[in-house]
């Protein structure tokens, strides 16, 4: 046992391990427990840099009342695992981030027409007998056949552009978000240690304005956000 630790060790000091070799290759969007960014040769302090700095700015919301043939486009033109949701605390309030809601998820409601509802003058919807949390909650689709079929259907029927969904009951209302101006070295740190796999990014009033994912963290992509962040804030334009 000693002999193969110590062999390992050496390895270790000299090549990088296989098992992160075999991440690299199959691209699997592993962070490393430390970000090492390097710019003009010299290690980046992130803790100068915030979030907005890496985020997404184009976000696809939805809203606690989403419309079945636009939300089914969306599924159908975009292969996000997850969407931030807004809505209105108050009738008279601006939309603000009240959780997210996996793409899975969102399959699933789908999968179920007897849930969806007619078009009505206010944001209220009814409660009545919504999905159990075993039935949206899965690890892949049961049949995507069936669900291509159905997002075809949805996104073609004039019927289902007046009918809605109520996200409420389904949402993840203990989804973390950061505000734009957050420590981007302590947004890593969250988004590894609490292994997740998209993060909300929202301004002061808490609307959403951006959203960064695994891969924004990623050495290359992070390097490179940041490098451009650099030349926008240089005098010589970064030369």
């Amino acid at each position: 046992m000693l002999a193969v630790m110590m062999a390992k060790m050496v390895g270790d000091i000299f090549n990088v391990s296989l098992y992160s070799s075999l991440l690299r290759l199959k691209c699997i969007p592993y962070l490393d427990v430390e970000p090492f960014v390097h710019h003009r040769k010299e290690r980046l302090n992130l803790e100068l840099f915030s979030a907005r700095d890496v985020m997404e700015p184009h976000v696809r919301v939805l809203h606690l009342k989403e419309n079945i043939a636009s939300l089914a486009w969306l599924l159908a033109s975009t292969s996000h695992g997850g969407f931030p949701v807004v809505g209105r605390p108050k009738s008279d309030h601006t939309q603000v981030f009240q959780g997210t809601i996996k793409r899975l998820e969102l399959c699933m409601l789908l999968e179920n027409e007897h849930i969806f509802e007619p078009e009505t003058n206010n944001e209220s919807f009814s409660f009545s007998h919504p999905l159990p949390y075993e039935k949206i909650t899965v690890e892949k689709l049961p049949k995507p056949s069936r669900l291509v079929m159905l997002l075809n259907r949805y996104t073609t029927d004039p019927r289902y552009q007046q009918l809605f969904i109520n996200l409420e009951p389904y949402i993840n209302k203990s989804a973390m978000s950061v505000q734009a101006h957050f420590s981007l070295q302590r947004t890593y740190i969250i988004f590894r240690t609490m292994g997740l796999r998209h993060l909300t990014v929202v301004d002061l009033q808490n609307r959403v304005v951006g959203v960064i994912t695994r891969r924004d963290l990623m050495p290359l992509p992070l390097e490179e956000r940041l490098r451009l962040q650099l030349s926008a804030h240089s005098p010589d334009g970064g030369e």
